[in-house]
């Protein structure tokens, strides 16, 4: 199956090149007695990143100095802070799908995020890659997926992918079993950063212990404060809050009382902060779930049988600036779950249902629902169960560091 072009791709105008053009543009009103003009490196630059990412990789071939430009690290990271940062809708932002762990399969699917806004009630077109092995995705940042291969509960392997420019890092082994994960990036030293909680099952009295990985020229693996992993609420896996640079998970403080436990990933410190109140009119019991919205860290409540309510932390850090975005009400299909907000695109919030992993569009102003599906293949099991998903925005970021060229991807585009 050919490659579906991203979204931002479809609705811009594409950029006519002729590969062997002069590097002088010359206008067509140039005499023998004008100057020619010239169009200045400065202003190249700035056209070059207003563009996606997938096309900046098809124009690198338009000549030497625009591959040097585009394959540059510097520009890399400027088209990120710009494309993600400034506006996130405008950098190809995509939905990576996994089977989860109770599934023996071993396929990734990827479709662009616009599409299924746009579009709901057709299936977006899905580009499938297949890989020798199975893994999990741990997290996303700048365009890298955190990939978790598990051989045995002893023997664990994760790498850095990028699944725009097909290259993944060298593999880092850990050895013992993962509880507690989270990838994120430190934007003031400029260093992808992996925290795990590694139980030691086969050490009397089990013991567990904190590390944090950093990918970066001088790769380094150091102890830290160990995380109260047995405390964590939810899946284990922490939520990226990319300006406060920041990694978070739910702890539990008894039976119902929950906080927020943040690490700064900069100054690799652990601190608290409180959940949105609770509703005083409503004495059933609610399920906290955290994600990103809006690049602010948020939270979505369950409560039971009743609404699901999702807030923002507009200043990160300040409880006081939690503030509801959207009460939803419950709808028969349903009712009881959990949802896990994932993105807001215009007036709508697209969510995944905990149990059923279904897909479910909110609408924000007329208070509707829409049941996006997608296409089923037979080179993959249903896509209507045991999905994990999560957002990426397409980038160029290598996903090696140290000097050394990204490997060739080991996870393959399936084409039918």
């Amino acid at each position: 199956m050919e490659q579906p072009h991203d979204y931002d791709e479809m609705n811009r105008k594409p950029l006519r090149v002729t590969i062997n053009a002069p590097k002088r543009l010359l206008s067509s009103t140039v005499t023998p007695s004008q100057p020619p003009s010239v169009l200045p490196d400065e202003l190249l630059t700035e056209i070059l990143l207003r563009l996606p990412a997938k096309l900046l990789l098809r124009l690198r071939c338009v000549c030497r100095s625009w591959r040097t430009l585009i394959s540059s690290s510097n520009f890399a990271k400027e088209h990120v802070q710009r494309s993600i940062a400034a506006d996130p809708s405008l950098s190809g932002p995509r939905v990576a799908y996994h089977h989860s762990w109770e599934y023996k399969h071993n396929t990734f699917g990827d479709f662009s995020l616009g599409s299924l806004f746009e579009n709901p009630s057709e299936p977006p077109e899905v580009v499938f890659f297949e890989e020798r092995r199975r893994h999990e995705i741990i997290g996303s940042c700048n365009g890298l997926l955190c990939l978790h291969e598990s051989v045995d509960t002893l023997n664990n392997h994760v790498m850095l992918w990028n699944p725009c420019t097909g290259l993944t890092s060298h593999s880092l082994q850990i050895c013992g079993f993962i509880w507690i994960s989270g990838f994120g990036h430190d934007h003031v030293n400029d260093q992808y950063k992996l925290v795990i909680t590694v139980y030691q099952k086969q050490t009397i009295p089990h013991t567990s212990a904190t590390r944090i990985y950093t990918f970066c020229q001088n790769p380094s693996i150091r102890q830290m404060q160990d995380i109260p992993f047995r405390s964590i609420y939810g899946d284990g896996k922490g939520v990226f809050v990319p300006g406060a640079a920041t990694l978070n998970w739910i702890r539990q403080h008894g039976a119902r009382d929950f906080m927020v436990l943040s690490l700064d990933l900069m100054n690799e410190t652990f601190s608290e902060f409180s959940l949105p109140p609770k509703d005083p009119d409503n004495k059933t019991f609610f399920f906290p779930h955290l994600c990103v919205l809006r690049n602010c860290l948020a939270v979505c409540f369950n409560h039971e049988k009743i609404h699901w309510s999702v807030w923002l932390m507009e200043e990160y850090g300040v409880p006081q600036s939690w503030t509801k975005l959207v009460t939803i009400p419950c709808h028969p299909r349903l009712a009881g779950d959990h949802l896990c907000p994932l993105y807001i695109w215009g007036n709508n919030v697209l969510v995944t249902v905990a149990l059923s992993k279904k897909r479910v569009l909110y609408n924000l102003d007329n208070e509707s629902f829409e049941f996006p599906v997608l296409k089923p293949t037979t080179t993959t099991l249903s896509l209507s169960t045991g999905l994990e998903f999560h957002i990426y925005h397409e980038s160029l970021v290598s996903p090696s560091f140290g000097g050394f060229r990204g490997s060739s991807s080991q996870i393959w585009l399936i084409k039918d």
